[in-house]
């Protein structure tokens, strides 16, 4: 019997690095060296020793109050990774044969935690106030294709995601109570799409459908996005079917997400 190969060690100052990174990227506000130090669980001079490291090579940097942020040197990461992704390339070609979405916009999004990453775009010629970017982020509770996402989830799953009672607002317009939300997914799972009603921008309607494989997993969420304006209930039913069949298409390619 060969013997049990032994786990490749890691470099702990590398993985402490990308804590630092991840810590960064996840606050919802720039952090301090304290918090940095206490979230890695070491010395206020080691997490100095980071900070610096990665102020060095350009990844982070610090602001006038002592506080650190991400550059754009991880967002250039971020875009060379998105520019590989092949389903970019099924998207647009996909999107290029339906008609209503050619004359709108849409957009392919996964699921990270609670929000929504855009990994492609195609966006609309109609005033909507928004222009969607592959990299950009925004709550997957305020996007249709964050909610055909979410709507393969259980509620459990979701309840996670969104722990609070109070949800993540853009407008207005969108659903303040984790309990509507929860309604709002019920529906989408009965009606096998999903909505978003001005809670992204207050002139935009948009329509969603999950993309999977036949294997069943969730691989994307896309998007077709519409001028408040143009929507009447044929044009809905319309757009309703347009992005089911660019959901259809690109799960065709099965795993679409590596």
């Amino acid at each position: 019997m060969p013997a049990p190969q032994a786990k490749a060690k890691s470099a702990p100052a590398l993985v402490r690095g990308l804590r630092v990174l991840e810590m960064i990227a996840a606050a919802p506000t720039p952090l301090n060296l304290t918090a940095i130090a206490a979230g890695l669980g070491v010395a206020m001079s080691s997490a100095h020793s980071i900070c610096v490291t990665l102020i060095n090579e350009g990844y982070i940097a610090r602001a006038g109050d002592g506080r650190f942020g991400l550059t754009l040197r991880v967002l250039d990461l971020a875009r060379a990774k998105i520019a590989s992704y092949e389903p970019a390339d099924h998207f647009h070609a996909a999107c290029d044969e339906i008609q209503l979405i050619r004359e709108n916009g849409a957009t392919m999004s996964v699921l990270d935690g609670p929000d929504v990453y855009f990994i492609a775009a195609r966006n609309s010629p109609q005033p909507l106030g928004v222009t969607f970017r592959p990299g950009a982020r925004m709550p997957a509770c305020c996007t249709a294709s964050g909610r055909a996402l979410l709507a393969a989830l259980t509620d459990e799953e979701v309840c996670r995601l969104y722990p609070q009672e109070a949800l993540p607002q853009l407008t207005k317009d969108h659903p303040k109570h984790r309990r509507e939300l929860l309604a709002l997914l019920a529906k989408a799972r009965r009606a096998g799409y999903s909505t978003e009603i001005k809670g992204t921008r207050p002139h935009m309607y948009s329509y969603g459908a999950l993309v999977a494989p036949p294997s069943g997993r969730a691989q994307a969420g896309v998007a077709i996005t519409m001028y408040e304006g143009d929507i009447t209930p044929a044009v809905e039913r319309q757009a309703i079917e347009a992005i089911r069949t660019l959901a259809e298409r690109l799960a065709r390619f099965g795993d679409l997400v590596g």
